[in-house]
């Protein structure tokens, strides 16, 4: 059910279930994200026969059909979400507004139906990058229980942003190989400190190498790679929470704010403060 906010006078249409029963997937109303953390299922899904062994992650929206052929000691910690809590911009400690349509976009094309690549909205998990996953997936869920403080929902689509951003970029370099480790490296350790001799020591590459293969996938080097992920990373969390600098160039790898700030002028051509106030604006009209 929709969370009556503990800190302001509004309703939140999110909801967390430690243990949802497969055969009630998906929810009809928003979006439905199932971590299957334990045990092996067999489906059809939007008719594709599907068998996952855990882990993985189920992406549904309520035009899912989902069938259960077959389940097995499966642990299922569900969270359920509405277009309109994609919607929602903090715009001060009081006021919120709603867009027309929903505004985050990372990591969202794993709801989309366009391709056979997602039409069963089903996600193999790597074992190297579950347990970022996890974390992100049970700190959103701690938050839509006990409501921390304020900023609990701010909090909700960081980890939302985070986990769907990790999963969305996992998906799209199965077909780049030789990059895999350094890619997961990066993706599950992006807010730590990261250097190039350790992602050499992930792909077992030599710089060159290594740097070549980036620049053929992604036009550019690999420890610039690393930065335009972080910086990815940090405009949805402008857009969409009310962080502040501080708390999103901490979350993003940044070593402190006046940096974060220097590296996203330099690569965007604005202050973070006046992306933040910019992409508020358009996102409302989206």
């Amino acid at each position: 059910m929709p969370q009556a906010d503990h800190f302001k006078k509004r309703i939140v249409d999110v909801d967390f279930f430690p243990q949802s029963k497969l055969a009630t997937l998906p929810f009809s109303a928003g979006y439905t994200l199932t971590l299957i953390s334990t045990g092996f299922f067999s489906a059809v899904i939007n008719g594709i026969n599907v068998s996952c062994q855990a882990p993985c992650l189920l992406c549904l929206t309520d035009q899912d059909q989902v069938q259960i052929k077959q389940a097995k000691k499966v642990t299922t910690p569900t969270i359920r979400f509405s277009a309109e809590f994609l919607c929602t911009l903090r715009i001060s400690d009081s006021k919120y507004l709603t867009s027309k349509s929903p505004s985050i976009k990372a990591g969202m094309k794993l709801f989309a139906r366009h391709s056979a690549f997602n039409r069963a909205g089903f996600y193999q998990l790597d074992n190297k990058s579950y347990s970022k996953i996890v974390d992100n997936f049970l700190a959103a869920g701690a938050e839509i229980l006990v409501q921390s403080d304020e900023q609990w929902v701010c909090r909700i689509k960081k980890n939302l942003i985070e986990m769907l951003s990790l999963v969305e970029e996992q998906q799209q370099a199965d077909q780049n190989r030789p990059l895999n480790a350094a890619l997961n490296f990066i993706q599950t350790n992006y807010a730590e400190k990261i250097t190039l001799e350790e992602l050499l020591k992930q792909s077992f590459l030599n710089r060159e190498t290594l740097n070549g293969e980036f620049k053929k996938r992604y036009g550019c080097t690999a420890m610039k790679y690393l930065l335009l992920y972080r910086l990815k990373i940090a405009k949805e969390l402008l857009t969409h929470t009310g962080l502040n600098l501080n708390e999103i160039a901490d979350a993003t790898g940044f070593a402190y704010d006046t940096y974060f700030i220097k590296q996203f002028k330099k690569a965007t051509g604005e202050k973070p403060t006046a992306y933040r106030n910019r992409t508020r604006k358009i996102a409302l009209y989206q």
